[in-house]
Parts: structure tokens; C-alpha cells; sequence
């Protein structure tokens, strides 16, 4: 026989026509049973059908109580011990907190809406391309809020669309520039010629961030199955004894494949230092004379040397990152493989940045690298 439950003068109360037993109705569940037992005392029915709606009550008054401030001190604390993110990631996050955050520190997250988000971002005097970092670093912020520490219902952030700002042209070398570069480079035999090279190289053999690259130590090349693996970030954070830091993104870490004429030259430079009765230290680039990392000012003052010297453009040294994409692209390689290597989080992010680079200009760059270089 079906079972037929009547209304109780108490809403969401139910008794059973035959049993005499209740139900209780909460939160699109039914509630049938107390530790295993049947109710059958309306008392015990609404007592406990008091304590849920207390204890709902409390929830709501706790999320509506979390200020901006202190959700974002847990937020950066996440990003640092789960999520692993960068000293330089972090260090950008708390800076836009300081500059443009603090009017939103004592809101409370849960009343936060789009249109007040709008509004915030369009009262702040800046530039376009600031407000959409501004609009980025708190949509990962209030993503974290829904997904994560699960206080928010939506993310008041989640329709608002980007302002659109022309985009920087992006600058790399052309195959010509890169061969020039690499002949000018290969007749030096300065040790700063030969490390300035080989950072080149690893730039253009890996797509890597130059962080990444000023972070390798020899113990990354596997010379068995002619990889290297991209664990570490140099540590940007001048007070830190520790000499390494994580990748921008936990999907930066990666393992790279490389060509074995890669990993022989790896092992020429090793054996060069050697030879100058260097101890040689873990790191690849890792200057002597000071027992720390060479700096991203040394590394790139002789980077830009020998662009005048040979003749090349001046571009940074992470364009060559550029170069690298164009390069591969150039060869008919699909953006999708090229994001793996490139370390992305996500593939949108790659298409979003060099997705832009026409099919002649692609032809007009040089085939891959190994294509390039005579030894």
C-alpha cells in the first residue's frame, strides 16, 4: 500500500495516515528517521526541524559575516602552499591588493555583485589594459571563493567581459635574425659568449620562461631519453636564502624532449667550465664569483651586447619564447602541442596569445631549430 503522509498544523512536518510516524521536509531531502529511528513524537519532529534551520541560519550568517580582506589573506595563502604559484605570481597579486583592493577590504564577499564589481573597476584611474589585471586577478579570486571555499553561489565576476585594448605587437626573430645571432655568437669564445649562447639555445629548444631557464641545473637533462625537466622558477625574492622557486603555474612543470645535438652541447659547455678547474655547482647558470644565481641584469645586459654586436634586433629575452612558438608554428606545428611545451595551464591561453600570427608569416619564418644551426 502506498504510504499517504498528511500536513501537520507545522510546515514541513508530515504524519504518516496509517503509521503515525512524521517526516520531516528540508532542503529538498525528507528526513525520515532520528539516529536511526522513526519519529514518532511531534515534539522530537520540531525540535529537530528547529536545529536545522538553526544550523542553516548560522551557515548564512557566517558566509555573510567573511570580509574581502580576510578571504584574500587565505586566498594567497592557498596560492602558495596548493596551488604552488610563483614568488613573482604572488608578489603581483598583493601588489594589485595594496594598490586597488583595499577600498573592497572590509565589503563582505557574499554581498559583492557584478554591478558592483563594474562599478569598482570603472572608478579606478587607470588605463584599460590595468583594469582588465584588475577584472583577471579577481575573477581567480572570487572563482576560489565559489569552487574552492564553496561561500558563494556565482561569481559576481563570471559575465563581465574584458575591455578591449590593442594588443602589443609582439616581437621574435626571424629565422635570418636567429642564424645571425647564432654565427655572430659561435666565434666568441669568451665564457660570456659561450654561457650567452647557450641560454639562446635552451630559449629556443624549450619555449621555456626565462626564469625557467636561469633555474636548470645539470641534474634536469636526462641524457638517456634526451629530455629536460622544467621543475623550478629562479626565486625572485631578493631576501630568500633559497635560490629556487615554483613554476609560474603547477601545469609549468613539465618534461621537455630535446634533440641529443642539444644535449651535446649541454655537455661541451659542462666540460668548458670543468676545464677552467670550476667546481661546477648544480645550476647551469650560476656564477662563481658571487656563489648565486647569475641575475636576470647580468643575463640580459649580455644578451643585449651581442644582439648590437651581431646585428639583431634587440628584443627581451623572454621574446624568445616568441621566437620559439613562431618557429614551431612556422614548421606546421599545431598550437595544442606547442601549448603542452610551452607550459600552460590552459590551451585557451596559448590560442589567446599567439593565435593571431598569420599563415605568410608563419611561412616566412625558418623551419625548426635543429634546421637552423650548423655545429
Amino acid at each position: 500500500m502506498k504510504k499517504i503522509y498528511e500536513k501537520t498544523r507545522y510546515p514541513n512536518i508530515y504524519r504518516h495516515a496509517n503509521n503515525g510516524n512524521y517526516i520531516i521536509r528540508h532542503d529538498n531531502t525528507t528526513i525520515s528517521k532520528i539516529n536511526n529511528q522513526k519519529i514518532y513524537d511531534i515534539k522530537i519532529a520540531k525540535d529537530y526541524k528547529a536545529k536545522l534551520e538553526l544550523n542553516i541560519k548560522k551557515i548564512e550568517q557566517s558566509i555573510n559575516s567573511y570580509l574581502f580582506k580576510d578571504l584574500w589573506n587565505e586566498y594567497i595563502k592557498y596560492c602558495k602552499d596548493v596551488t604552488k604559484l610563483s614568488f613573482n605570481t604572488l608578489k603581483k597579486k598583493n601588489v594589485f591588493y595594496n594598490c586597488y583592493y583595499k577600498d573592497l577590504e572590509n565589503e563582505k564577499v557574499n554581498n559583492i555583485s557584478k554591478n558592483d564589481v563594474i562599478n569598482f573597476i570603472n572608478s579606478e584611474n587607470t588605463t584599460n589594459k590595468q583594469k582588465n589585471e584588475i577584472l583577471k586577478h579577481l575573477r581567480a579570486f572570487f572563482n576560489w571563493c565559489e569552487n574552492y571555499k564553496e561561500i558563494i553561489t556565482k561569481n559576481p565576476t563570471k559575465n563581465i567581459k574584458y575591455i578591449k585594448v590593442p594588443k602589443v605587437e609582439m616581437k621574435y626573430w626571424t629565422i635570418e635574425e636567429f642564424s645571425k645571432f647564432i654565427s655572430y655568437i659561435e666565434n666568441d669564445t669568451s665564457e660570456i659568449g659561450y654561457r650567452t649562447k647557450i641560454l639562446v639555445l635552451l630559449g629556443l629548444y624549450l619555449g621555456d620562461r626565462i626564469g625557467e631557464s636561469r633555474a636548470l641545473t645539470w641534474n634536469s637533462i636526462n641524457e638517456v631519453h634526451n629530455t629536460i625537466t622544467i621543475s623550478h622558477s629562479i626565486n625572485y625574492d631578493t631576501k630568500s636564502s633559497d635560490f629556487l622557486s615554483s613554476t609560474k603555474t603547477y601545469s609549468s612543470d613539465r618534461i621537455v624532449d630535446v634533440s641529443e645535438k642539444l644535449i651535446i652541447e649541454l655537455n661541451k659547455y659542462k666540460d668548458y667550465l670543468i676545464n677552467k678547474q670550476i667546481n661546477v655547482k648544480d645550476l647551469i647558470f650560476y656564477n662563481y664569483n658571487t656563489n648565486r644565481p647569475y641575475s636576470d641584469v647580468t643575463l640580459r645586459k649580455a644578451f643585449h651586447k651581442y644582439c648590437e654586436l651581431a646585428k639583431v634586433p634587440k628584443i627581451r629575452m623572454y621574446d624568445l619564447r616568441h621566437t620559439y612558438v613562431a618557429l614551431m608554428m612556422a614548421d606546421g606545428w599545431e598550437l595544442y602541442h606547442i601549448s603542452k611545451r610551452l607550459g600552460h595551464t590552459n590551451y585557451s591561453t596559448t590560442v589567446n596569445k599567439y593565435g593571431h600570427l598569420e599563415n605568410d608569416i608563419r611561412k616566412e619564418i625558418a623551419k625548426t631549430t635543429d634546421k637552423y644551426i650548423s655545429w
